[in-house]
């Protein structure tokens, strides 16, 4: 067998997770029986694109994500008027990330510091934010547990070891 075009085109989470829910409904309306290794395989999937820290965790219930989605955030950025254009590459991770802070956008976007300030930062953490939603970051729940003293008292159920700092 011969490659004829490698890498021809690059697909975010969203196309795989849509594709897998689009084949299930194919295969189950035609009564079709998918092999097994198939079936594993597409559940392995489906099950690490809808657990955390994945942005489609909660997709059944929020519909954040979706072509029209895709699109108002690509010309969103579009008109932000950046004073750099983001490659393909980085569009595609922030789809798959959707950085909620410009810490995490910094591992989607090569040189970002050097190509965007401070301000441009925030204005494309906020375009992500409104467009795709934001999800509630862990550290300010474990901030709200610690200031209602929850935080301060070692869990039960958690062994002293070296990784928990206990």
């Amino acid at each position: 067998m011969k490659v004829l075009e490698s890498q021809n085109a690059l697909l975010s989470n969203y196309e795989v997770y849509q594709h897998i829910l689009d084949q299930r409904q194919r295969n189950k309306a035609q009564n079709r029986r998918v092999p097994a290794n198939a079936h594993q395989i597409m559940t392995e999937v489906m099950t690490y694109l809808t657990t955390k820290p994945s942005p489609l965790e909660k997709q059944q219930e929020t519909r954040a994500y979706s072509a029209a989605a895709i699109n108002r955030l690509f010309e969103k950025l579009r008109e932000a008027n950046l004073p750099s254009e983001l490659t393909k590459s980085e569009l595609l991770s922030i789809l798959n990330q959707r950085p909620s802070s410009t810490a995490l956008l910094s591992t989607a976007i090569e040189d970002m510091e050097e190509r965007f300030s401070d301000e441009d930062q925030n204005r494309i953490v906020d375009i992500i934010a409104e467009v795709l939603g934001r999800d509630e970051p862990e550290e300010a729940a474990d901030e709200a547990a610690d200031e209602e003293g929850g935080g301060d008292e070692m869990d039960a159920d958690v062994a002293p070891t070296v990784e928990n700092g206990c």
